[in-house]
């Protein structure tokens, strides 16, 4: 999902910049008829604001404008258009959309936003890259040795290190660790949603070096996950890479994630296992990061690629490449990615999929492979 960011972000940050202007020099302070019952909410709404506290002043609009019918148009509009503005830091293109348009609705002046509105359509357009690749969601729950996140999970964390390609150094996995708390913490944060109660993580992290040059193209190999098994078990110490699982689980029905990192630039992917019509006995699933620990132009998106190839291990699939998901779970971090991991979100058919919540209704079908 890497390449789809670098493809669309450039582009994506002029629309961005040009959307902050106009929102910010749009009736920025017009004449609002603000009703005492509602005076403290406004008054909270432009300390958020100026603190820059996006997540509470997009709850104290919607507040207003959901609670408070009685403000005058004007109002209306530039609750409205603060809404968009929010929506667009965050990178939600299509709520910004949204609340650009019930901002023109109402507007004296219909083109006032009509720039904001041609830039977020066209935001939306250039994420479309694969949209056409799938018609329908894989359903790959309770599968695999990570069947579904709930109570504690154990997370087993490789740093493949070749002196090459993949070199990390001491800073580097520290950095790196700092990125799966906040990964871990955003699951939990997620799960109070759906009232997922006592859930936690364990991650153990492992420093194994592989003897053989490591290369993107190898890591998608068929030969590389048998040579990885192999290189862990016997440097962790356990005969096989299954003995090793088996020891390190503390009880005997504990999820497990198996994430192997790589520090170079390259693609990252997850190797999930499948829900077949037919008994199966999957062991093999694993994620394998290839985000390099460093400051650049996509770092901001790495918690994000993390948290969303973990999620694959655990049942999630990808939205982004079904066809008719464009416009469905638009903040869900399995279809867009947002301007960090703290303001994606994790809606009802990821959580489905990872044992969460009930099967919602979506407008694509839901497919069990042969």
């Amino acid at each position: 999902m890497l390449k789809k960011i670098k493809s669309a972000l450039f582009k994506m940050l002029i629309g961005v910049a040009i959307i902050l202007y106009v929102a910010l020099n749009a009736d920025d302070k017009p004449n609002l008829a603000i009703p005492e019952a509602a005076q403290s909410e406004y008054n909270q709404l432009v300390k958020d604001l100026n603190a820059n506290r996006t997540q509470d002043a997009l709850k104290l609009i919607q507040k207003l404008l959901v609670l408070q019918p009685s403000l005058t148009a004007s109002t209306r509009v530039w609750l409205y258009r603060k809404q968009g503005y929010l929506h667009s830091q965050h990178r939600h293109n299509h709520l910004a959309l949204d609340s650009y348009l019930n901002a023109r609705k109402l507007a004296e002046d219909k083109n006032t936003d009509q720039a904001n509105i041609k830039l977020l359509r066209a935001n939306i357009e250039r994420n479309q890259s694969e949209r056409d690749l799938k018609q329908g969601y894989r359903n790959a729950r309770f599968t695999g040795i990570a069947k579904t996140m709930q109570e504690e999970v154990l997370i087993l964390y490789f740093y493949l290190n070749d002196n090459r390609w993949s070199k990390w150094s001491n800073q580097d996995r520290l950095k790196n660790q700092a990125n799966i708390d906040q990964v871990t913490a955003w699951f939990k944060h997620q799960s109070q949603r759906y009232d997922i109660a006592n859930l936690s993580f364990k991650t153990r992290y492992f420093f194994v070096h592989s003897p053989k040059g490591i290369t993107k193209e190898w890591l998608r190999q068929s030969s590389f996950f048998p040579y990885a098994k192999s290189l862990i078990s016997k440097q962790v110490g356990y005969d096989s890479f299954e003995d090793m699982i088996n020891a390190l689980k503390e009880t005997e029905n504990q999820n497990v994630a198996v994430v192997l990192h790589s520090n170079g630039k390259a693609r990252s992917f997850a190797m999930s296992c499948r829900k077949t019509k037919r008994k199966a006995n999957c062991q093999n699933e694993y994620v394998m990061l290839t985000e390099k620990m460093e400051k650049s132009a996509y770092s901001w998106a790495t918690q994000q690629v993390q948290a969303h190839e973990i999620l694959h291990l655990f049942g999630a699939a990808d939205l982004y490449n079904i066809q008719k998901a464009k416009n469905y779970a638009t903040t869900d971090l399995m279809n867009y990615y947002s301007n960090t991991l703290k303001n994606a979100t994790l809606d009802p058919i990821t959580a489905w999929s990872i044992g969460w919540a009930e099967r919602p209704k979506t407008p694509f079908s839901i497919t069990i492979e042969d």
